[in-house]
Order: C-alpha cells, then sequence, then structure tokens
C-alpha cells in the first residue's frame, strides 16, 4: 500500500491484528499496565496528547519507552526540572546562523522534529517552555523569533506526580485529551510484579518487533473515514450528564474526543461508530473522584462498551466506584475464608498483613460518607478482626460469622 492511497479492508484488518499483537507482547512485560499502553496507542492513532498522573516509581516512563521503542518513529524524552532551560528540549542556537544576525536553533534530534514524545514531570516546565509546547501540541508548529518549522509530533506523553492546581497550568492539562490515573500494582499481583521485575533484571527486556514504518499513519486515515453520525446524539447526551458531575469539558476537548471513538471504532473492526465505542469519554475527565463519579454515573450509557484491542481501557473506562465496592468485598470473604485455624500458625501474621492492606485500600477508595453500605459492613468486620488481634481478648470471629451483602450499594 502506498502513501496516501486509502485502506482497504483487507489492509486495515491486518493493521489492527498487527496493533492488537503489539500490544499483547508489551503488556507481557508489564505487570497491570495492559491499559496504559493501549491508551498511548490510542493516542497516537488519534494523534492526541495522553497525560498520566501518578506517584513515583509505578513505571509510567517504562511503559512509554516500551511503547516508543516498539513503533518505527523519531523519539524525544526529558526529565523537565524547575530550571530546565528551553534549549534542552527545543534546541540550542546555531552559532554559523547567529553569525549572520539570524536567530535559528539546531533542531535535529530535538522535541520539535520527535513524532513521540516523553514529558517527565511536565508541570516543572518554564512559562517559555510551556508557550512554545503549546504550540507543537495544538499546531505542530515550533516558532522561535522568525524561526519557524512544523512539527511531525504524532503524539506526546507527558506524566507528572500531581495535577496543578494553578489555574494557568491547569488550563495547559486541558491539551491533553486523555488523562490516566497510575496507581502501584494491587496486592493480589504482587507476586507477578516481583517475578517480572527479576525477570527484567536477570535476561532483561525481550525485544518486540517495531511496527512498520506507515501502520500508525495509516490507521489514523482510517480512523478519519469512520461514519460518526449514529453516535451524536448519545454522545452530546453524555456529555449532559458529565457535567452534571461539575466536571469541566471544554468545547476543543469535545470535539477532538471525536477521534478517539473513531479510532475505537475502528480497532473494533468497524466502519462507523457505536455506542460500544463511548468509553473514552471517561478520560477526558482530569479529576480522579470525577471521573470515578463518570463511570458509576455513565453505567447505563456505557453498559455496551467494547473493544478486542482495547480490553484493558475499556475495562477502566466502566469500572466505577460501585463495581470496585464489589471487587473489594468479594476480595475481603476470599481473604476472610483463607483466615488461618490457629493464631500460632506462621501464615497467621502473613493473613494479618494482608488484612490491614486491605482494609487501608478500602479506606483509600472510599471516605466514611461514600463508602456502600454493604462494603461498610465488611470494613467494619475487618477492623474488629484487627483490633481482636491487637487487644488480645481472643480468637478472631471464623469467616463464616460474616455474611456477604446481595450487591455492594
Amino acid at each position: 500500500m502506498s502513501v496516501g492511497e486509502p485502506m482497504d479492508l483487507s489492509d486495515r484488518n491486518a493493521s489492527v491484528r498487527l496493533i492488537n499483537a503489539q500490544l499483547d507482547a508489551l503488556s507481557g512485560q508489564f505487570v497491570s499496565r495492559r491499559a496504559i499502553l493501549e491508551l498511548i496507542m490510542l493516542g497516537l492513532i488519534a494523534r492526541e496528547h495522553v497525560l498520566l498522573i501518578g506517584p513515583p516509581g509505578t513505571g509510567k516512563s517504562l511503559v512509554v519507552q516500551a511503547i516508543a521503542r516498539s513503533v518505527e518513529a523519531r523519539y524525544f524524552e526529558y526529565l523537565i526540572g524547575r530550571f530546565t532551560e528551553p534549549s534542552e528540549l527545543f534546541g540550542g542556537l546555531d552559532l554559523n546562523a547567529l553569525k549572520d544576525g539570524e536567530i535559528k536553533p539546531v533542531t535535529g534530534g530535538m522535541l520539535p522534529e520527535a513524532e513521540i514524545a516523553f514529558l517527565d514531570e511536565i508541570f516543572l516546565g518554564s512559562t517559555a517552555i510551556l508557550n512554545s509546547l503549546l504550540k507543537i501540541l495544538n499546531e505542530r508548529t515550533y516558532r522561535r523569533g522568525r524561526f519557524a518549522m512544523k512539527s511531525p509530533m504524532l503524539s506526546c506523553v507527558a506524566a507528572s506526580n500531581a495535577l496543578p492546581e494553578d489555574p494557568l497550568l491547569a488550563a495547559f492539562a486541558d491539551r491533553f485529551l486523555l488523562t490516566s490515573f497510575v496507581d502501584p500494582v494491587e496486592d493480589d499481583q504482587l507476586t507477578a510484579l516481583m517475578r517480572a521485575g527479576w525477570a527484567l533484571g536477570v535476561e532483561g527486556r525481550a525485544e518486540v518487533p517495531s511496527l512498520p514504518a506507515g501502520v500508525v499513519g495509516a490507521l489514523h486515515q482510517a480512523m478519519l473515514a469512520i461514519d460518526l453520525t449514529p453516535i451524536h446524539e448519545a454522545y452530546a447526551h453524555i456529555v449532559r450528564k458529565v457535567r452534571l458531575t461539575g466536571a469541566v469539558l471544554s468545547d476543543r476537548k469535545i470535539v477532538k474526543a471525536q477521534k478517539l471513538v473513531a479510532a475505537a471504532a475502528l480497532l473494533r473492526g468497524q466502519t462507523a461508530a457505536g455506542l460500544e465505542d463511548l468509553w473514552p469519554i471517561t478520560f477526558l475527565v482530569q479529576s480522579r473522584d470525577q471521573q470515578a463519579q463518570v463511570r458509576d454515573l455513565l453505567q447505563a450509557e456505557l453498559q455496551h462498551s467494547r473493544n478486542p484491542v482495547l480490553t484493558g481501557s475499556v475495562a477502566q473506562a466502566v469500572h466505577g466506584p460501585t463495581a470496585h465496592a464489589a471487587e473489594l468485598t468479594e476480595q475481603a470473604m476470599a481473604l476472610l475464608e483463607a483466615k488461618p485455624a490457629l493464631a500460632s500458625d506462621p501464615l497467621y501474621e502473613v493473613w494479618l498483613v494482608r488484612l490491614e492492606t486491605l482494609l487501608a485500600r478500602i479506606d483509600a477508595a472510599f471516605d466514611a460518607k461514600s463508602l456502600p453500605q454493604g462494603l461498610r459492613a465488611v470494613r467494619a468486620s475487618l477492623e474488629s478482626l484487627l483490633e481482636t488481634h491487637s487487644s488480645g481478648r481472643g480468637q478472631a470471629p471464623a469467616a463464616a460469622e460474616l455474611t456477604a451483602p446481595a450487591e455492594a450499594d
């Protein structure tokens, strides 16, 4: 298939299979990070930008580096600090040109010539850096004085430990269409995390064959041909409901997000978008709490969501607090059933640690006001067990004494 030639159905399906195989290979190198990989790939196909928010040590950099290595594209990454100079990202001045009175940066190998970029600690950038970056993100243009050039940027992935409180920085953050909150690997995946980390240190990271040049670009062009007419009314209805949570969706985001819906439909093997493809709307919201509210609020609208390629991100988009409460309740019941019979059992202390960790996870997910009634009873039982142990008042009640609620409210 030549460059610019429309993608026929067989070529498109073959490219989608390549994307799926690539995501499978990459997700095999990480634990519980499939959804992030998928969102970055979705951003690449839609030519939109992705913001990752999460504490240090959660693998944000490694995931971006892995997916960048797997795509035949020019890549640039930088860890921004408070004293980072614009020249460190955009290139220093060409001294030969300066002798002739011309201001011209040397952009080779720098951000203006990158197709994929990763900028860590993005919100520490100076005003000069962020203003130049805005031009690249919005217009794919870099300017310095009279010098101007087109940027081939497909997608910029940025990361930060937290969202900024400064309104000006929050306005800059709005340029990133997709926002994903990255948490540490959950307790039930710790063993898998340790095994994967140890294998990486001993064997090194397995090489993933690069996607052939042009595949992402061809899929982008095919995405632009997706018929969005069937979802316009449903999309507008969802936006109205999202606004009820207090979440701010700019007109720019509402319009651009149609590309995400079209890309989701494309990867689902369709030529027209359907209700199954509206789930990316969850990731437009740049607040962890409001994302959770949106998931619960849109349960009816997003219940049909599915995608054979983007399985992880679909699950994350529709897995709201109600589902999370049910999952925590199920985990608590399983843990209580696994309680060692005797306090003298060496595994008893291990079991207590798991109990304390689960209680901490419940408290991290829900405050006293938002805690669903069913999970409230489970939490009270966990707390009672720990108090009984710490006070030495005898054996804790058996798991059978706790009855799981029919459903988490």
